[in-house]
């Protein structure tokens, strides 16, 4: 697995690249991917700062000399863990998006001037953006775990920085078909505000350690309720 494509909406196909040392055969691939979840496992459990190359041989139940021989250095094992992550994250987006373009169908033949349609639209969307938030605990909490101490990395690794903007690109363009579909006249802007309230979602989900409650149900019903009736009657 040394690169991984995903289309973006409006650009290039993006290309996640592997930096450490390509596998050859399908045993020496699987040892590779047992580094690096090793790798990941030990980031959710003891921070970055965690990350040794011996720490990571005794997670993984690998020799020493493996971790080096794919990795030559800790940055480049760091960097590799955060492309997996960057990985199962873009096809976590590209599936919501699928499946948003279902509802966005049924939204568009709604008349979101008409408040009862319009508040059936509002809990739709409510339902569908919860739902991304709260899947990724279901998916897998390690790995948004693990998105929060990679952010760190974000400001001292360039090729994380790199990761990271890609991730955001893909989720801001799903997010951005949902400010569309609502008519936003400021798509950029209320897309911009959609994202923030989603990763302090996430971020309280974590806190809350996976709780039930609705409060982002709560959160995003009112900030739709909000918007809807300005987009649909701009001069409210």
């Amino acid at each position: 697995m040394s690169e991984h494509q995903s289309d973006n909406k409006g650009g290039e196909p993006s290309q996640l690249k592997y930096r450490g040392r390509r596998a050859s055969r399908e045993k020496s691939e699987q040892r590779r991917r047992q580094i690096l979840e090793a790798t990941m496992r030990i980031i959710v459990r003891d921070g970055v700062r965690g990350v040794r190359h011996r720490a990571v041989a005794a997670e993984a139940e690998v020799p020493l000399a493996a971790t080096t021989y794919y990795f030559k250095d800790i940055h480049e094992l760091i960097a590799d863990a955060f492309t997996l992550y960057t990985e199962w994250a873009l096809d976590y987006v590209n599936q919501f998006a699928a499946d948003f373009r279902v509802t966005a169908h049924d939204i568009r033949e709604m008349d979101l001037t008409d408040r009862a349609q319009q508040l059936e639209a509002i809990e739709r969307l409510v339902e569908k953006l919860a739902g991304f938030c709260r899947g990724k605990l279901t998916e897998d909490t390690h790995m948004l775990i693990s998105e929060q101490a990679f952010r760190y990395e974000v400001f001292v690794e360039d090729r994380v920085r790199r990761l990271a903007i890609m991730h955001r690109d893909a989720t801001s363009a799903a997010v951005r078909e949902i400010t569309e579909l609502m008519g936003s006249q400021m798509v950029e802007e209320d897309s911009a505000i959609v994202m923030a309230i989603l990763h302090s979602i996430e971020y309280q989900l974590l806190l809350d350690g996976g709780v039930e409650n609705n409060a982002p149900e709560q959160i995003l019903r009112r900030y739709l309720s909000m918007l809807m009736p300005m987009l649909v009657q701009p001069e409210l």
